[in-house]
């Protein structure tokens, strides 16, 4: 029996994840990266040297690296999308401009940038980055964080133990109210007698404007990610509104050709609504962006006018074999078999 590692690696052959791809109808595919890993500065993410063998083996395997707006475009005009593959990135950290933007350049690989304008002007830091940097400076070995009603108690012996006890907390805080979820991230630290600085530490920090435009003028291109990065299901009427409208005026101002298409903060299905997918069409934007995959054809795209408010994308991973999967349809099919079985 084939086990499913030997699988995964028979796509790498060369032309079998092509020709996979035309039995499962998959033509176009969207990435999403996040941090990309700065050992000096103790940031986990995506491996570089990864990133440039991938790029090296997509571009030698005779796939279209091509732009989210581009791929968008061609989309809503109804032009052929086959072997197409976009990469984006989402937040606006430095490492996005130093580490990555090299690299897709290196391959002429186009790269979308969604960036949250708020991080960018220096006025906020993200809430995630907040609890990681509380965790690590306290001397506390126990903890009691509080999220709207609830009190979780943490202990912790050993660095894997204190960043599982972030993780589990990153994931309460993301289904909390955003009152509730900045409160607790503000007491937490409290609680931990660590002092958050009001500017975010080398490590969490964002590019600059100034970058931002250079990278442009280098071919990345940029897109609106909110301008606090809540989620935004979380959030009242009024502050989804203002999130979505003022982070496209504040990119429109900075930069000289914005992406029309607005990427949703977690971007999963129950994030995103009728309210945030109104706002979206009031400014006129092509459409939104998910965090979870799915299929993407011009067909998918015009089935419903919600369709391309909820474009999918695949979280990105150094493996090959692993986005071969997403490449071929593999992914896309085992989705589908899940669906089923949960219906």
């Amino acid at each position: 029996m084939v086990g499913k590692h030997t699988l995964l690696r028979l796509l790498t052959i060369p032309g079998a994840a092509l020709t996979l791809s035309s039995i499962t109808k998959t033509r176009a595919t969207i990435f999403m990266l996040h941090r990309f890993s700065v050992p000096d500065l103790g940031i986990t993410g995506h491996d570089p040297a990864a990133l440039r063998r991938n790029l090296a083996w997509l571009r030698k395997a005779g796939y279209h690296l091509t732009s989210l707006a581009d791929l968008i475009g061609r989309m809503r005009n109804d032009e052929p999308v086959q072997r197409s593959v976009a990469f984006t990135i989402d937040d606006g950290y430095f490492d996005h401009a130093e580490i990555a933007a090299p690299i897709f350049a290196e391959f002429d690989c186009p790269v979308t940038c969604f960036v949250t304008t708020g991080f960018l002007d220096q006025n906020v830091w993200f809430w995630w980055d907040r609890l990681m940097h509380t965790f690590e400076q306290t001397k506390r070995r126990e903890l009691k964080a509080r999220i709207g009603g609830q009190e979780v108690q943490y202990r912790w012996d050993s660095y894997d133990a204190r960043r599982k006890a972030w993780w589990d907390l990153n994931l309460r805080c993301q289904d909390a109210s955003e009152t509730d979820r900045l409160q607790c991230v503000e007491e937490f630290s409290r609680e931990a007698e660590v002092e958050l600085p009001a500017a975010a530490p080398p490590r969490f920090a964002p590019m600059s404007w100034n970058t931002a435009r250079r990278l442009e003028s280098q071919g990345v291109m940029f897109g609106p990610h909110t301008v606090t990065h809540p989620v935004l299901g979380t959030t009242s009427p009024a502050q989804a509104e203002w999130e979505i409208a003022e982070s496209w005026k504040r990119l429109s101002a900075e930069v000289t050709k914005p992406v029309p298409l607005f990427c949703y903060p977690n971007g999963r299905s129950h994030d995103v609504g009728d309210r945030e997918i109104h706002a979206i069409r009031r400014l006129g934007l092509w459409g939104g962006l998910m965090a979870h995959p799915g299929e993407l054809s011009p067909e998918q795209f015009h089935r419903s006018q919600e369709s391309r408010y909820r474009i999918p994308r695949f979280a990105y991973t150094d493996d090959l074999s692993q986005l071969l999967q997403c490449l071929s349809g593999v992914e896309q099919l085992k989705s589908r078999l899940r669906g089923r079985k949960e219906s």
